[in-house]
């Protein structure tokens, strides 16, 4: 089992938009038939930061899921809206499971 963990700090302003956002391409995942990340919102560091985390049974199920998720359109549609809104490209962590 891994947790990949991505993290989004947004331009000032717009830490509301973003959340929206992010709950929306969390809402057209599931309806995709990928696992629904959950969303967490830091309170202390950068301001308005959120932390999408999204289990996988492997890397390579991860992995094989990038193709069909940037194929379907209203996944990435919300993404288009997405990055505008960030200070810098999303980080993205892959967390394996030890126990």
């Amino acid at each position: 089992m891994i947790v990949v963990r991505r993290t989004y700090v947004p331009n000032p302003g717009t830490g509301g938009s973003l959340l929206a956002l992010v709950r929306q391409a969390s809402e057209e995942m599931a309806s995709a038939g990928f696992g629904k990340p959950r969303i967490l919102r830091t309170a202390f560091g950068d301001h308005g930061t959120l932390i999408t985390e999204q289990p996988w049974d492997s890397l390579a199920d991860y992995d094989a899921s990038r193709e069909r998720v940037r194929a379907t359109s209203a996944i990435t549609q919300v993404f288009e809206q997405i990055y505008p809104l960030l200070a810098a490209t999303h980080n993205t962590e892959v967390l394996i499971e030890v126990e």
